[in-house]
């Protein structure tokens, strides 16, 4: 399952304002696209249950955490693994 889609169906609210998108260094929501940062959430536990982040994904998020992850490009339940997660939303404004 996505972790975007999973979290907005959930009412989390997501789109950190704080966050500058890579494309432009602007502020505005790409729409899962991948290129905005706004989604980014940090994988406080429950880390092993993603997939493996692609090499775009490392590139955007280089600056920030390690923990930290784009929402719209990881995947709950990776290699049908189960568990429990905790995820903060919006990490900047922590």
């Amino acid at each position: 399952e996505n972790l975007r889609l999973a979290m907005l169906v959930r009412g989390i609210k997501l789109n950190d304002p704080l966050a500058k998108r890579f494309d432009t260094k602007s502020g505005g929501n790409c729409g899962a696209g991948g290129l905005c940062r706004t989604c980014a959430v940090s994988v406080v536990r429950g880390g092993e249950l993603l997939n493996p982040q692609k090499m775009a994904e490392e590139q955007m998020l280089k600056d920030d955490t390690p923990r930290w992850r784009l929402s719209c490009k990881a995947f709950v339940g990776y290699g049908m693994k189960e568990g429990e997660m905790t995820v903060q939303v919006n990490p900047r404004q922590w």
